[in-house]
């Protein structure tokens, strides 16, 4: 961005309005711009797409507001149909206050079609359709946001018979952000080129970003761009039925067991507490690549989050102050299990605050609490549990698990399991068959912890099963033997349309608890 002077090459018969005098701008505007915008920005007020009089601010890099952009689509059809503000007026039944209004300054219509706003720019949108308002008002001064830019413009150019794309739309790794009234038409201005290749609306780093908000130079350059499209004859039939929009990639990273906090009567030197207390929230989950770079990330939550004095007549139990839960929002953690032989370390009230702490930063899941979390448009439910034993009431809770899951909309289906044998590099019996029953019944993934080793990952009917991740930011232990562990990333390629899983890879990635090997540091990174 930088401060530039922009030179307008004004001609009084290129840009005056109908009815009213030539206004003599200086040559020159002190205009904030991105340089690489500028020949371009030149160019749409040279060719008369925009007229210059309306005031459009100095800062090109503001949002621009509903009533400015419909200025410049009104501006677009005028110029498209070779036709005037008057004759436009005349021909859609706009009666104008006053006609002789100074070209640099708003007309007002008669009446209209919205209860805040009278510009006439407004009204002649809202006659063609191109824009809308709610409940009668228009919201002229609300910025616009790229999702509403593409209807707009779609609308706009359906006007002039243009239609269709003039080559395959943008593939944005965002698209499924996208609302559904707005997917046509984003692939619509993603397809559509100007004799130079310049899409109407694009984005950036592969994003759409259709809930963002348009800055004014964005939409000076888009309406340039649509309209030199139409002299681009080619088109491209398929443009609303490409494949690519159809599907989804979604990267599910798991990780094992976490415990935030220490034991009743472990010291205070190289504990958890400590740590946190020299290096922050942000410390203990930074050295997961694998955790900032998916679309959702889960562990196993091992402990509480409690001030709770009482606790469970055990041999470890373990806890933490309720601020410890911000330590999941800095480490990218979306899903916690709360399903474990920890969980009521500190009696019912203890799983209480735990669960309420932890659900002002995360999803839930446990026992009763089945979240359904939307990922790219993709529903995924979760469901958690202890798995001690294989017997009739664990058949139950999983054929009422994947019931519920799938009523409320659940596209995919992930267990969580706590189970098996501490210590053991091996999955038993029990292990396989809850999760075999699983996806039996309609899971598609089933991840486990417990042994605080890593155990076996194994594929039954097409579907990934990881019997024990292992520890992962584990405050229960300040030196355990076994360092090694697990973080698993399940890859699933989701169709949008039959709603089902059409492709999918795994990776089981070997981590280590520990950034040193000497004590546990509470940072796992990556082993070799």
């Amino acid at each position: 961005m930088k401060r530039i002077l922009f030179s307008i090459l004004l001609g009084a018969s290129l840009f005056a309005m109908s009815g009213a005098d030539a206004l003599e701008l200086p040559p020159d505007r002190t205009i904030r711009t991105n340089e690489w915008a500028d020949a371009e920005l030149q160019s749409v007020y040279e060719t008369g797409v925009v007229d210059a009089y309306y005031p459009l601010g100095d800062d090109y890099m503001a949002y621009i507001s509903r009533e400015q952009f419909a200025h410049l689509l009104v501006d677009l059809v005028r110029k498209a149909e070779d036709t005037s503000l008057e004759a436009m007026a005349q021909a859609l039944g706009v009666s104008v206050i006053d006609p002789d209004t100074a070209a640099w300054q708003p007309q007002q219509v008669a009446g209209g079609s919205f209860s805040d706003t009278q510009d006439l720019y407004v009204e002649l949108a809202a006659r063609m359709g191109i824009v809308k308002g709610f409940e009668g008002r228009f919201l002229p001064h609300d910025p616009v946001m790229r999702a509403e830019a593409a209807v707009m413009f779609y609308r706009c150019m359906q006007r002039f018979g243009a239609v269709d794309a003039n080559q395959k739309p943008s593939v944005f790794s965002d698209y499924a952000a996208v609302p559904d009234w707005a997917q046509e038409a984003v692939k619509f201005v993603s397809g559509r080129i100007t004799p130079e290749g310049r899409l109407v609306m694009g984005g950036a780093e592969g994003k759409f970003e259709p809930m963002a908000f348009a800055t004014i130079e964005e939409m000076l350059l888009s309406v340039g761009r649509a309209y030199a499209s139409l002299s681009v004859p080619q088109i491209y039939p398929e443009w609303r039925h490409v494949p690519e929009y159809e599907r989804v990639t979604l990267a599910l990273t798991f990780g094992g067991d976490c415990t935030f906090g220490r034991h009743r009567t472990s010291g205070y030197g190289n504990s958890f507490d400590e740590m946190y207390a020299q290096r922050g929230p942000a410390y203990f989950f930074s050295g997961i690549p694998h955790f900032f770079d998916d679309d959702l990330t889960m562990v196993n939550f091992e402990g509480t989050l409690t001030d709770a004095t009482r606790y469970a007549n055990k041999a470890f139990v373990f806890k933490g102050p309720a601020k410890y839960a911000d330590i999941l929002r800095h480490g990218s953690i979306d899903v916690v299990t709360v399903a474990n032989n920890h969980s009521y370390d500190y009696l019912e009230q203890g799983f209480q605050d735990t669960v309420r702490n932890l659900s002002s930063r995360v999803q839930v899941s446990g026992y009763d609490a089945m979240p359904v979390v939307n990922v790219k448009g993709v529903n995924i439910g979760f469901a958690s549990n202890v798995g001690w034993t294989f017997d009739a009431n664990q058949k139950r809770f999983i054929e009422r698990a994947v019931a519920s899951l799938k009523g409320r909309g659940a596209d995919l289906i992930v267990f969580n399991y706590h189970w098996g044998i501490e210590g053991s590099y091996r999955h038993n019996g029990t292990q396989a068959a809850i999760a075999h029953y699983c996806i039996d019944q309609g899971a598609d993934l089933v991840i486990g912890h417990h042994p605080h080793v890593p155990q076996e990952v194994e594929t039954y009917k097409g579907k990934q099963i990881a019997y024990s991740l292992g520890n992962l930011v584990f405050g229960g232990n300040r030196n355990p033997k076994e360092k090694r562990c697990l973080i698993f990333r399940q890859n699933f390629i989701f169709d949008l349309v039959s709603r089902k899983v059409v492709d999918g890879s795994y990776q089981a990635i070997p981590y280590r608890i520990s950034s040193v090997t000497s004590r546990n540091d509470y940072h796992p990174v990556p082993l070799g």
